[in-house]
């Protein structure tokens, strides 16, 4: 009897479940989550700084005070005046993420081109807002540093205290909009309301939602009705803001607080920035992409037009998870 095919059958299919299982493994990254690679730890960061890697920028999401007490080596600041459109062209809605030229020239001057490995990283949530722009205007190797230079510190890694050599050279990435979806205004949202297809979070602080307290550049305390209470930091871990759960953990938050994987998924909070928080969570999950809208004007510009609604105090039977 000649054997020779049942051995090549056979090593065919020892073959095809290898690469089932590289497949498999491959589906699970960082943490546990689809996406894993969308999050850095600071030991691979280290590595890249270490091996002098000539495509990394490190971009510091952080405001003076953060970023001069001690920063990553080699990072550039990047606070979030420096993605915020001109006021004159916002009509009183503070945060708005400026336009394509603006930001071609902002991630130019940082020195990042077309094929850069970027990462940025905060104390607690900026780096999610510089990730979903980068992502809007096309540039997709962007990384958040999980746990951020808290975690850095923690390694037992240096910081410096004065900021790189300013004169860099300037990239050659031109923004466009890759990801319009990941943006959307008032007139959305508007519709949006009571759909049965959607749902609509507020990232908000629980007093922020309720209506009990109204920060500084919103117009009327309160939310938007027909929203459902997410508190930014419920995807974090509590004894260090910048470092996120792992799959298992978001997991069960998310059946916590209902989301559904089905629907379209609409965030927004003060200015569009901790939103993207709970944004960049389903995106390292691995939900669609194009159901994650982020609602930009947030609830400046909702609040801004007396003519729109609000809701105010605990809605009867919502599910308010507070901050652990």
């Amino acid at each position: 009897m000649n054997t020779k095919p049942i051995r090549i059958i056979f090593t065919i299919l020892a073959l095809l479940n290898l690469t089932l299982a590289s497949a498999f493994a491959g589906e699970a990254g960082y943490k546990g989550y689809p996406r894993g690679n969308a999050l850095i730890s600071v030991q691979e960061l280290k590595r890249l700084i270490d091996v002098h890697n000539p495509k990394l920028v490190i971009l510091a999401a952080e405001n003076n005070v953060e970023y001069r007490l001690g920063h990553i080596p080699g990072s550039r600041q990047v606070d979030r005046p420096a993605i915020e459109a001109p006021p004159e062209t916002q009509n009183g809605v503070t945060g708005n993420i400026i336009d394509a030229a603006g930001f071609s020239r902002l991630a130019q001057g940082l020195g990042i081109d077309q094929n850069s490995v970027v990462v940025v990283y905060d104390t607690k949530y900026d780096a999610t807002r510089l990730w979903w722009a980068f992502t809007y205007y096309g540039k997709r190797d962007v990384r958040v540093l999980d746990g951020g230079v808290k975690a850095w510190r923690a390694a037992g890694y240096p910081v410096d205290i004065l900021a790189p050599d300013a004169r860099a050279r300037r990239g050659g990435f031109a923004a466009r909009i890759a990801e319009p979806r990941l943006r959307v205004d008032t007139p959305e949202i508007n519709a949006k309301r009571g759909s049965a297809t959607a749902q609509l979070w507020d990232n908000r602080d629980l007093k922020e939602f309720t209506g009990e307290e109204l920060k500084k550049g919103a117009y009327r305390a309160g939310r938007i009705p027909g929203s459902n209470h997410s508190n930014w930091a419920l995807f974090k871990k509590k004894d260090n803001q910048a470092e996120w759960l792992n799959a298992a953990e978001l997991e069960h938050l998310l059946h916590t607080l209902g989301y559904d994987r089905n629907k379209e998924q609409y965030f927004y909070c003060q200015s569009g920035v901790r939103s993207t928080q709970a944004l960049f969570a389903l995106y390292l999950a691995g939900w669609p992409l194009e159901k994650l809208h982020n609602y930009d004007s947030s609830w400046i510009g909702w609040s801004k037009d007396t003519a729109l609604p609000l809701a105010q105090g605990a809605p009867q039977g919502a599910r308010l998870a507070e901050a652990r």
